[in-house]
C-alpha cells in the first residue's frame, strides 16, 4: 500500500514544466505582439490546475443529512408538530413573560437570557473525512486493514494454535494455522454474514454443499476445518484477552476518522453477556468514532468525557441519549466548548413545574433551553440559534442505534457452527462485535475515499471483503498439487479467482502426456559396444531372481537383464544388471540397493 502513496500519475507529471526558463520566456514577450482575442481573461481549464492537488470526480458521499436541513431563520418558532398544546383556563392569569422553578430549585424563564461570549458557540461545521491512508484505499481488503491490522491478525493467531497445540492425537484438520488461513477464515466468516442473514437460514453446513451452497467455501477449507476453528475460538473465554482485540479496533477507527460537526453519544444493546456497550457515532455518516464496553457501570460522566476526548474545545454538537443526558451533564460539555441535545424526561429534577403554558412554550436558563416535545421536553445546551433544535434531535437520535442495526445486518455471528450456538462464548462474541464494526467502518471509510465508489452497498462491499481475504489461500490451493485439490475444485478456483481454465485443462494434458510416455532411445544413440545386443526386458516365464536365490529368498520375476537374460526381481534390476555393465561391488552408489556387498548389485 505505500507503494501507491509515492507513485505520481503520468498525466500529473506530464503538466509539471521542466525548467522555469520557459515561464521567464514568456512573460518577457511583448504585449503589443498579442491578437486582441489574446489579451482578454482566459478560461479556466483543466490542465491549468495545480498537478500536485489531488483532485476526484468521483460521487458525492450520500451523507444522512445535510446541514441546511437543521437550520432555521428564526430562533423562536410557532408551536407545531412534537410541541404540545397547553389550553388556559377562564380567568387564570397570563404567564407570558413569568418565571418557573424546577424541583431542583433552577429558576427557568422566558425571557433569553444574554449569553457570554465563551457559551456562544458557533455553527458546527466540520466535515467528516479519512486520515492518512484512508485518504486514498482503493478496495475493500485496503479500507479493512486499517481497522483490522496485522497485529490484531498475530494476536489471534498466536491463540488459535496455542488451542490447537494442547489437542493430542491431531487429525487433517487440527493442523495448525498460519496467515494466510486466517485470512482465509476470517473471509468465509464475512461470507456467512452476506449469504445467510435471512429470516429462516439452514445449517451452516449447507453452505459447502454442491447443491446449495457456494464454490468459494469448498475452495477454501474444509467445513470440518472451518468448525474446528471456530471451536478453538470459543475455548478462549477470556474477558482480559478479548478486551486487547476490541481496544485496538477502538485505537485504529480513532486515528484513521475525522468525525463530522454531529455526534451522538448512546448506549446500546451488548452481544456478551453481562457487559455495557456506550458508543459514540457520527451522526452524518454512522462511522463508530469511539466506544467503551465494560463489565462494571461507570460514573456517567466519567464515561461521556472518555467517549468524547478527542472532540473538546472543537464546537461539535452531541447529542445525548437517555442514560447520559442530564442538565448537569449538559454544563459540563458547554465547558469543553461542545453543544449538546437531549430529551428531558417529565418526572426529570431539572424540568420546572407549571410548565409549558399556553402563553410560555420555550424557557431559559443560562444558556440552557428548553421545547416541549410531546409528552417530554427537548433541552439545548449551547446550541447556536442557527439550529433547529427540534429537528436536529429528529435527525440524530436513533444514530447510535442504527448504527448497531446496521453493522449487524451482515453479522459474522451467523457463521457460529450449530454446536455452539446455544452456549455463551465471551470472546467468540466480542470477536464478532469486532469484526463486525471493523466491516462497517471500513465501509464507510471506502466511499469517503478520493478512489472509492461513494455509491457501494454495504452487501457488495462485504461480499468483495470476503472474496479478497480468501483470494490468496485459493491462489496456494490451485498451485500446490496435491490429491485434495482435484481437477474439478481446480477449475471453480479459476472461475472465483477469474483465471483462464482453458490454460490450466491445457497444463494439466501436458502434465499426463509426461506421466504416460516411456523414453525411448534409437539404437543409433544408444552407442552400445560391439558384440552387445539387447533382448526383451520380459522373459516367458516367471524365474527366481539370481541375486535373491543366493540371499535363500524365493522371489520369482518375470523381467530379466537385457544382455545375459538373467532373471532379475524389481530391487536388482535396472534395464541390465551390474555384472553386465561392468561395475565391481566397490564401484556400486553407497546405499543404492538393498545388499550392496553383493556382486551382481
Amino acid at each position: 500500500m505505500e507503494e501507491e502513496f509515492l507513485a505520481l500519475d503520468e498525466e500529473l507529471l506530464a503538466n509539471i514544466k521542466s525548467s522555469g526558463d520557459e515561464e521567464s520566456d514568456v512573460e518577457m514577450e511583448e504585449p503589443a505582439q498579442l491578437p486582441a482575442a489574446a489579451v482578454a481573461p482566459l478560461k479556466w481549464s483543466a490542465e491549468d490546475s495545480d498537478p500536485l492537488q489531488v483532485t476526484a470526480a468521483a460521487d458525492p458521499f450520500p451523507w444522512r443529512f445535510e446541514e441546511s436541513d437543521v437550520l432555521t431563520i428564526e430562533d423562536q418558532k410557532p408551536a407545531g408538530t412534537g410541541r404540545t398544546a397547553v389550553k388556559r383556563g377562564r380567568g387564570r392569569p397570563s404567564t407570558k413573560n413569568c418565571s418557573f422553578k424546577s424541583a431542583s430549585g433552577l429558576k427557568w424563564t422566558a425571557d433569553r437570557p444574554t449569553m457570554p461570549p465563551m457559551e456562544q458557540l458557533p455553527l458546527p461545521g466540520h466535515v467528516a473525512f479519512g486520515k492518512g491512508p484512508a485518504i486514498t484505499v482503493t478496495n475493500a481488503v485496503e479500507s479493512w486493514i486499517l481497522m483490522f491490522d496485522d497485529e490484531m491478525l498475530r494476536f489471534l493467531l498466536r491463540h488459535i494454535n496455542e488451542k490447537l497445540r494442547k489437542q493430542t492425537g491431531q487429525s487433517l484438520h487440527q493442523r495448525p494455522l498460519d496467515v494466510v488461513e486466517l485470512r482465509s477464515f476470517l473471509g468465509l466468516t464475512y461470507l456467512c454474514g452476506v449469504f445467510r442473514n435471512g429470516t429462516y437460514n439452514g445449517p451452516l453446513e449447507e453452505l459447502w454443499t454442491v447443491e446449495l451452497g457456494n464454490a468459494i467455501f469448498r475452495g477454501t477449507m474444509t467445513f470440518q476445518r472451518f468448525e474446528y476453528i471456530s471451536e478453538s475460538l470459543s475455548e478462549v473465554n477470556s474477558w482480559s484477552e478479548a478486551k486487547k482485540l476490541w481496544h485496538k479496533l477502538i485505537i485504529n477507527s480513532r486515528t484513521y476518522y475525522g468525525c463530522s460537526g454531529w455526534l451522538a453519544v448512546d448506549e446500546v444493546p451488548c452481544c456478551v453477556a453481562n457487559a455495557r456497550l456506550a458508543l459514540c457515532c457520527d451522526a452524518k455518516t454512522l462511522y463508530m468514532a469511539n466506544a467503551s464496553a465494560t463489565t462494571q457501570r461507570q460514573p456517567i460522566n466519567k464515561e461521556v468525557e472518555k467517549l468524547i476526548c478527542d472532540y473538546k474545545t472543537t464546537a461539535r454538537n452531541v447529542t445525548l441519549g437517555p442514560s447520559y443526558f442530564s442538565l448537569s451533564q449538559c454544563q459540563e460539555l458547554l465547558e469543553s466548548q461542545l453543544s449538546s441535545i437531549g430529551l428531558l424526561e417529565p418526572t426529570a429534577a431539572d424540568r420546572p413545574k407549571l410548565w409549558p403554558t399556553p402563553d410560555t412554550h420555550i424557557v431559559y436558563h443560562k444558556s440552557s433551553k428548553l421545547i416541549p416535545h410531546y409528552s417530554k421536553a427537548l433541552l439545548c445546551c449551547g446550541v447556536s440559534p442557527e439550529v433547529d433544535p427540534t429537528q436536529a434531535f429528529l435527525l440524530t437520535h436513533q444514530t447510535c442505534q442504527q448504527f448497531n442495526e446496521q453493522s449487524q445486518r451482515y453479522s459474522t455471528k451467523f457463521a457460529t457452527p450449530a454446536t455452539q450456538e446455544k452456549k455463551a462464548h465471551t470472546f467468540l462474541n466480542l470477536l464478532h462485535l469486532v469484526l463486525n464494526t471493523a466491516a462497517f467502518n471500513a465501509w464507510v471509510l471506502l466511499r469517503l475515499s478520493l478512489k472509492g465508489d461513494a455509491k457501494m452497498e454495504q452487501r457488495d462491499f462485504q461480499r468483495q471483503l470476503g472474496l479478497f481475504l480468501s483470494q490468496q489461500r485459493l491462489q496456494r490451493r490451485l498451485q500446490r498439487r496435491c490429491t485434495t485439490t482435484t481437477l474439478g475444485m481446480r477449475l471453480q478456483i479459476c472461475e472465483i479467482l477469474g483465471q483462464s481454465t482453458q490454460r490450466l485443462l491445457n497444463e494439466v494434458k501436458l502434465e499426463a502426456k509426461k506421466a504416460q510416455s516411456v523414453g525411448v532411445i534409437s539404437l543409433t544413440k544408444a552407442a552400445l559396444p560391439q558384440g552387445v545386443s539387447l533382448s526383451h526386458r520380459y522373459g516367458d516365464k516367471n524365474r527366481r531372481c539370481k541375486s535373491c536365490s543366493k540371499e535363500k529368498r524365493e522371489t520369482k520375476a518375470r523381467t530379466r537383464c537385457q544382455q545375459c537374460l538373467a532373471h532379475r526381481c524389481g530391487n536388482h534390476l535396472i534395464s541390465r544388471c551390474y555384472e553386465c555393465i561392468g561395475l565391481q561391488a566397490a564401484q556400486l552408489p553407497e546405499g543404492n540397493l538393498p545388499n550392496a556387498g553383493d556382486n551382481s548389485t
